[in-house]
Formats: C-alpha cells, sequence, structure tokens
C-alpha cells in the first residue's frame, strides 16, 4: 500500500497539540496494538476501563511511527503524538483516507436484524458470484476479504479494521462487499463514513437488551442503517416483522419490501416443500413466479433466501443468478449444522440464542421429526437476563424433552442461569426436564438416549468453538463434541457438515 502524507491530514483534524516529529508518510491505522504493522498510526482511545496509551510502547515495538490519541499525554512518548479533540471523528476520517475512501472503489451491501443475517450475507454472496461478481464477506462466522479468511473479532469490526477489511477487498478486484451490521455497531459509530449501497433488513425479536434497555431504543438503533442510505441507495426490508415497517419509513433511496405473509409485499414468498434435507420455495417478484431450491435446513429459511433474492433483483440481477446463488449454499458454519457419523437419528447443531430464533428452529424441526425432539440449550451469563425464562417456555412447549445446561455462563453463577430457564417451563412439563450443566455431558446424554427417528437440537453457541466460564475461556466446539460422543457410543462415519 502507497503511504498517505500525515501534514495535510493535520488540516482536517480538530488537534489540541502535536509533540514530537511527525513521519512524512502513514501505511495503515488500528486501534490494535496486536495489529499494528510497520508505518501505522495506533490510534489510542482513552477509556474507563483501560487507556488506549497504556499500549504505546507495544504498538511502537511492532512498527508504528504516529499515535493519535484524545488522551492529555503528560509522559514523553517513545512515538510523536496527535492529540485530538473528537477522537471518533478523528478516527473515521483518518481511516478513510488512509485506507483511500473503500466504499467509493467497491459497492457495501449491510444486512441488520436479530436474526438471519448471517445466512442472508452468505445467500447473497453466493447470488452475487453466480453474477459475476467478485464479492467480500464478513460475517459473525468470519471474515473473507477474497485475498484470505479469518475468524472473525466482532460480528461488525470497528471502523478502523473494517475500512482496512474493505481496502484489502478493493485491492484484490472486489467490486461487493456484503456484511452484517450489528446494533452496537450502528449506535458505536462503526460504519460512519461508508457509502452504503444497499441495506437489507431480517427482523427483530428480544435481544440486547442488556445494552438497549428498550426494544423500541433497539429497533431505532436497526433504523439507523437505513437512515444512512443515499437517494440512491436500496433498502430491502421485511414487512412480515412488526418493526419491518418502521425501517421503511427510516429509508432513503429505493425501498423493496418482502415477506410470507403481508399481501402487499413487494416480493413474496411461501414453502413448498421442506425436509431434513433442505426445503423449496416459491417466490412471486415483479409478476413473475419462480421457484428456488436450498440445501438448507428450515422453514425460516424462506425469508432468508427472499431478502437475498430481493437485494440482488434489486441491484439489477437475474433470477437464474438467483436460483443458483441459493443452490449453492449447502451449509452454514453453526446454522442449523447437521452431525452426522452414520446415526439412525439426527442431530443439529444451531446459534439460536434468542427466544425467536429457537421457536423458528424448534418449529422447523418439529414438522419434520418423525418422533421425539430433544433440545440442549442454556443462555449466556452477563447478558439479557429476561429472555431465559421465555426460551425456557419455548422449549417446554415445542421439545418432548428438555436438557438445560451451560451456555457462556461469563462470571454469573451457572445454577442461577439455569434456575431462570426453569422458571418458564410449565409445572407439568418438568419431568421431561434434565440440568445437566456439563456442556458435554448434556449433549452425551442426549445422545445416549436418541431412538432411531428422533431429532436432538444443540443450540446457542452453533459456530463458537470456546466456552467462557469464570473469567476462562476454553475450547469447546458442539459439533465436535456431539462427533466426538457419538464416536464413544460407536457410531463412526464422519460427515460433519462444514461452514460455507
Amino acid at each position: 500500500m502507497r503511504g498517505i502524507p500525515v501534514e495535510p491530514l493535520l488540516k482536517k483534524l480538530q488537534v489540541v497539540s502535536v509533540t514530537g516529529h511527525l513521519p512524512d508518510k502513514v501505511l495503515g491505522i488500528t486501534q490494535d496494538s496486536r495489529l499494528v504493522e510497520s508505518g501505522y498510526i495506533f490510534a489510542a482511545r482513552s477509556g474507563s476501563r483501560s487507556a488506549g496509551s497504556d499500549f504505546i510502547p507495544q504498538a511502537a515495538e511492532r512498527g508504528a511511527v504516529l499515535v493519535v490519541t484524545d488522551e492529555a499525554l503528560e509522559e514523553p512518548q517513545s512515538l510523536p503524538v496527535i492529540c485530538v479533540h473528537d477522537f471518533h471523528q478523528a478516527l473515521v476520517f483518518l481511516s478513510k483516507v488512509v485506507y483511500r475512501d473503500p466504499t467509493s472503489r467497491l459497492k457495501l451491501i449491510g444486512v441488520t436484524g436479530t436474526n438471519g443475517k448471517t445466512t442472508s450475507v452468505h445467500l447473497i454472496r453466493s447470488i452475487l458470484n453466480e453474477a459475476g461478481q467478485k464479492c467480500g464477506l464478513l460475517s459473525t462466522v468470519g471474515y473473507d476479504t477474497v485475498k484470505r479468511r479469518m475468524d472473525a473479532s466482532l460480528t461488525t469490526p470497528d471502523i478502523d479494521r473494517l475500512s482496512a477489511l474493505l481496502c484489502e477487498m478493493a485491492d484484490e478486484g472486489c467490486n461487493r462487499a456484503v456484511i452484517e451490521v450489528s446494533s452496537h455497531a450502528l449506535v458505536q459509530g462503526r460504519i460512519d463514513g461508508l457509502k452504503i449501497a444497499a441495506a437489507a433488513y431480517t427482523n427483530i425479536s428480544q435481544e440486547h437488551l442488556d445494552y438497549h434497555r428498550t426494544v423500541e431504543n433497539y429497533a431505532d438503533a436497526k433504523a439507523q442503517l437505513f437512515r444512512t442510505l443515499s437517494p440512491e441507495g436500496l433498502a430491502v426490508i421485511n414487512i412480515d416483522d412488526e418493526w419491518g415497517r418502521v425501517m421503511v419509513k427510516a429509508a432513503k433511496g429505493k425501498v423493496i419490501t418482502y415477506g410470507a405473509g403481508a399481501v402487499d409485499a413487494d416480493l413474496k414468498v411461501n414453502v413448498l416443500e421442506h425436509s431434513l434435507t433442505g426445503g423449496r420455495f416459491g417466490l412471486e417478484w415483479a409478476g413473475r413466479n419462480f421457484q428456488v431450491k436450498t440445501p438448507l435446513i428450515g422453514i425460516y429459511n424462506g425469508e432468508n433466501i427472499a431478502l437475498a433474492a430481493g437485494v440482488a433483483l434489486g441491484l439489477g440481477f437475474d433470477i437464474e443468478a438467483v436460483k443458483a446463488g441459493v443452490r449453492k449454499v449447502k451449509s452454514i458454519s453453526g446454522r442449523m449444522e447437521a452431525v452426522n457419523m452414520g446415526q439412525p437419528f439426527s442431530v443439529f447443531v444451531d446459534y439460536s440464542h434468542t427466544p425467536d430464533a429457537l421457536e423458528n428452529a424448534l418449529r422447523s424441526l418439529r414438522e419434520l421429526c418423525e418422533k421425539s425432539l430433544t433440545v440442549v440449550f442454556g443462555c449466556g451469563g452477563d447478558r439479557d437476563r429476561s429472555k431465559r425464562p421465555i426460551m425456557g417456555r419455548v422449549a417446554g412447549e415445542l421439545a418432548n424433552r428438555i436438557i438445560v445446561t451451560d451456555d457462556n455462563p461469563r462470571d454469573e453463577q451457572p445454577g442461577v442461569i439455569a434456575g431462570e430457564i426453569l422458571k418458564g417451563i410449565r409445572t407439568r412439563r418438568r419431568d421431561h426436564v434434565t440440568v445437566e450443566l456439563d456442556r458435554r455431558e448434556a449433549i452425551r446424554k442426549a445422545l445416549l438416549s436418541a431412538n432411531e427417528g428422533d431429532v436432538i437440537l444443540i443450540t446457542g453457541k452453533g459456530h463458537e468453538a470456546y466456552q467462557l466460564t469464570g473469567g476462562v475461556k476454553r475450547e469447546f466446539d458442539d459439533r465436535q463434541v456431539a462427533g466426538e460422543e457419538l464416536a464413544r457410543l460407536g457410531w463412526v462415519q464422519s460427515d460433519i457438515t462444514g461452514a460455507n
């Protein structure tokens, strides 16, 4: 990457002070001292828990040539320092300039909502690829810049990291990028300064109320994505969802609505068939009816497919690309992902960790399950507690057997979390509930009691390959554990479906 001259940048920043001899040029910018490379700006934000300036020595060791901060640093530093009045404004501006305004070089598509974002962005990317577009992707399950793939640190990275990744995509020849946009990211300004070519909305259900406090605040955060659209932008919105019309009112630019039940939706979707190996959906668009087939499991994927189709069609791509792109997505990491070791019953691992997502997953499997449906789940610690009894109620109503276990307890007592889940399960259903806080043992118990034709759903963690307990992070992947426990029970045909 060619360097960006430093001196002209000062004219655009609200500079408080400058100390040390400034470098002529910089090559990148990051807030994470671990990601610093030679020639980088280290952006050191002041904070209530820790100060970015504490990491200046580490940044210097890794090759940083300049510090930008909003802290008043009294002691001399090993690097030149620009102190600014507004750190966020400076970070947004510098990220845009240093990474050569990436959204002027590729068109950015953002998907927001509680559930379905990950599946939707993978579907969009697949359709665009089939249409001949080179498309990068940033999602909860990983980042793919086309040049490289990596684990995701956040659903939506901070603006400096996000700009760097988008720049890498553009430099690799991508003309599109599709990303998940979280409510936290919108409130915290992580996409500020980026031009959104298209924005799409899945739904809102109870989630993150520990952060947003009310569902109205949560919805307003999501609506920010649509307010950022230019008149030339595209909005694709689910109006089956009760908050969808709020997004429609917030949206600028062209609006395409979709849904399965809304008679006034521009794009209508209906379920033609679904099974434990995939589904077939009918779509109606602009007076045309067509069908799409998918290996993805779950009737709720009809809405995800409609969203992806709406984005593609709204951007001018054809129906054949939609059909081919949907068909090509075989599975998505931790999203109703099958674990098959040759056993005569079905085992699925899913990320569903909200009441609505759990209900959708269980209802889909309930319709397909020949015999008994078992769910293994818990709730995360240090997160929205109000959803715990609701998820207990959902599990109690839809599953034949419920095994309550640890999710990521974090700093909460696992037994307390389990107790709050149990409060939502009706007394008459308690005989069908087992509390086993050891997650591996909980999975083993579910598998041990399964019979031919049964279905087991292991939820909450999905693609996550770790468990957080008492500040300790240890390796734990539901898919791997389920496979290992099936092998211990004598099933040895390895066929754990991989991520798309």
